[in-house]
C-alpha cells in the first residue's frame, strides 16, 4: 500500500486540485495533516475529508512534526510500501510525484529525493538558499546533493523506524533527514519540473539557519576545543613560571607535556559525551585518542620550539598561534576515524 503525505497549514484551494487529481489518476492512500491552521482553512479541510485522510494537530507543531503523525499513523497499518511526501501548494506535478514513487519501488531502502534544476526564473531567495546548503552540506557530509529544499521524497515504509528517530519538529527535520538519512541510507536523486507559485513566497526555508544547521556538529566542537585550549593554556602558563630555572627545550617540553594531558582528559571527555555523542567504548575510543593526543602533543612542542627558534618571540603568543594550526586537524581525525558516526544496519 502506497501513502503521500502532504502536511498543510493555512492551506488554498490548490490542496484541493492537487487531491483530486491524485485521486483520479493513482492509487495513493493520500494523508493531509492540518498543521493548527486557522478557522478560515475549514472548509478547505472538510473537502480534503473526500480524498483523504485529514490528521489534525490542534495547534501549530510544525512541519517536522506533522510528517512525523502521519508515519506514525502509517506505521499502525502495518502494510509495506511506499511513502512520498509532497507540498501543500500543488508545486509538486502528479507526474513527478509517481516518478519519485515507482523510484522508490524499483530502488527500496533508499532516499529519494525529487530535485529541481534550478535553471531559468528561479527567486533569488530559493537560489542562494539552495546554493548555501548545498555547498556546505558536501563539505560536511561528501556527499553530493543538488537540491537540499525538495519537499518531494519517496522511501519504503520499513524505513519509517529510522525516519520517526530523527530529531526535529519544524523546518529543520527535512535537513535532518539528509544530515543523518544520508549515513545509513543513499540518496537518490530523480529531476523534477521545477515549479514557484507567488514567487516561493509561502516557504518557510530560512538559509542562514539551515546552513548554521549543518555546521553546528563543529560549532560544539569549536566550543569545546576553545574551553580545552583554555584550561590547556593556564596549565601551561603556570608550568611555565614553576619551571623558570629549567633549560628551555626542557622547560617547553614539561609545561606543554602537563598542559596537554589535563587538557586532553578534557577534550576527550567532552567531544565523547557532548559533541559528537559517542557511544562506542572507553576502550575503542579512549585508545584511538590517546594516539591523537601524543601525535598532537608531539607536533604541538615541535612547532612551538620551531617558531620560538625563528622568531624568538613570547611563548605564550606562539602557544596560540600553534593551537589554532592545530585546531582544524584535531577536527579532522576526532570526526571521521575516532568519533565516527556508526550507520545502522539495513534490514
Amino acid at each position: 500500500m502506497d501513502y503521500l503525505v502532504i502536511p498543510a497549514y493555512e492551506p488554498d484551494f490548490n490542496l484541493i486540485r492537487l487531491l483530486k487529481k491524485v485521486r483520479e489518476k493513482s492509487d495513493f492512500n493520500l494523508i493531509v495533516i492540518n498543521d493548527g491552521s486557522s478557522a478560515s482553512c475549514i472548509r478547505i479541510f472538510e473537502q480534503a475529508s473526500h480524498y483523504a485522510t485529514v490528521l489534525h494537530h490542534s495547534t501549530n507543531q510544525g512541519k517536522g512534526q506533522a510528517l512525523k503523525t502521519a508515519f506514525h499513523y502509517i506505521q499502525s497499518q502495518n502494510d509495506y510500501g511506499i511513502v512520498v511526501t509532497a507540498d501543500a501548494d500543488g508545486q509538486h506535478k502528479l507526474w513527478d510525484i509517481l516518478r519519485v514513487a515507482n523510484c522508490a519501488q524499483e530502488q527500496p531502502q533508499k532516499l529519494i529525493l525529487g530535485a529541481r534544476a534550478f535553471t531559468g526564473k528561479v527567486p533569488l531567495r530559493s537560489r542562494f538558499g539552495n546554493s548555501l546548503t548545498r555547498l556546505l552540506f558536501k563539505q560536511q557530509t561528501g556527499v553530493a546533493v543538488s537540491d537540499t529544499q525538495t519537499g518531494l521524497r519517496a522511501f519504503t515504509s520499513n524505513m519509517l523506524p529510522f525516519m520517526l528517530s530523527i530529531e526535529g519538529q519544524r523546518y529543520e527535520y527535512e535537513m535532518n533527514m539528509l544530515l543523518q538519512g544520508c549515513k545509513v541510507y543513499p540518496i537518490v536523486e530523480v529531476p523534477i519540473e521545477t515549479i514557484y507559485i507567488d514567487d516561493n513566497k509561502t516557504s518557510h526555508f530560512r538559509p542562514i539557519q539551515d546552513g548554521l544547521m549543518i555546521y553546528k556538529d563543529m560549532f560544539k566542537f569549536a566550543l569545546s576545543s576553545l574551553s580545552s585550549f583554555m584550561v590547556d593554556y593556564l596549565v601551561y602558563a603556570v608550568a611555565l613560571l614553576f619551571l623558570v630555572a629549567v633549560p628551555i627545550t626542557l622547560r617547553i617540553l614539561l609545561a606543554n607535556g602537563i598542559a596537554r594531558v589535563t587538557s586532553s582528559i578534557f577534550n576527550y571527555s567532552t567531544n565523547k559525551k557532548l559533541v559528537f555523542k559517542n557511544e562506542d567504548s572507553l576502550l575503542k575510543t579512549g585508545s584511538s585518542y590517546l594516539g591523537l593526543a601524543i601525535g598532537l602533543f608531539i607536533l604541538d612542542t615541535a612547532l612551538i620550539r620551531l617558531f620560538y627558534t625563528i622568531f624568538n618571540g613570547n611563548l605564550l603568543l606562539i602557544k596560540i598561534l600553534v593551537g589554532a594550526l592545530l585546531f582544524s586537524l584535531s577536527w579532522f581525525i576526532q570526526k571521521k576515524f575516532i568519533f565516527k558516526e556508526r550507520t545502522h544496519p539495513i534490514s
